[in-house]
């Protein structure tokens, strides 16, 4: 089982009674929106399910969930296909998603990992400043179908591999 401590959160396994705060904090709009594949309106019950799934997740295929010790689960991390993440809008703005995020690729890289896609829809701001901090750079260009904007989305895909990650870039510090 996974779990990681950054300087201030834990990125920890999905357990069961992390599914209303869950359902509340990714069920918002202003995070739904940016979520493409992300199924709306999301349910409790969505969670559940989603959750009971999620944690069984493995080291090639981590879903953790972003703990903060003293405001509990603020969101969640994912590296599948693509790395994926979001963060609870009463918590944005402070750095949290950045810090998860890099924890994440720092153990990724230090388990074998090669590189990383990330993509983000086009107009959003923060995950792409986030991304680009951490030294992704944009490969390509696509539309995938978003459920809460119940339209097709432009999306920049980037990447990183671990030889650019491990130089130790200095945008990781910014």
């Amino acid at each position: 089982m996974i779990e990681l401590r950054t300087e201030r959160l834990t990125l920890r396994a999905a357990r069961p009674e992390d599914a209303p705060c869950y359902a509340l904090g990714i069920g918002e709009y202003a995070v739904a929106r940016w979520l493409t594949a992300l199924p709306w309106p999301y349910t409790l019950g969505m969670a559940i399910d989603w959750l009971r799934h999620a944690a069984a997740a493995r080291p090639d295929c981590p879903f953790l969930i972003i703990e903060h010790p003293e405001r509990g689960l603020i969101g969640s991390v994912s590296l599948n296909e693509e790395l994926g993440f979001w963060i609870a809008r009463p918590h944005w703005g402070r750095g949290y998603g950045r810090e998860a995020v890099r924890g994440l690729i720092d153990w990724h890289f230090a388990e074998g990992g090669t590189e990383i896609i990330a993509s983000a829809q086009h107009d959003n701001g923060a995950s792409l400043h986030l991304t680009n901090q951490l030294g992704f750079q944009p490969v390509a260009r696509q539309y995938r179908f978003s459920h809460a904007l119940q339209h097709n989305v432009d999306h920049i895909v980037s990447k990183l591999d671990r030889a650019h990650w491990t130089a130790g870039d200095k945008r990781r510090c910014a």
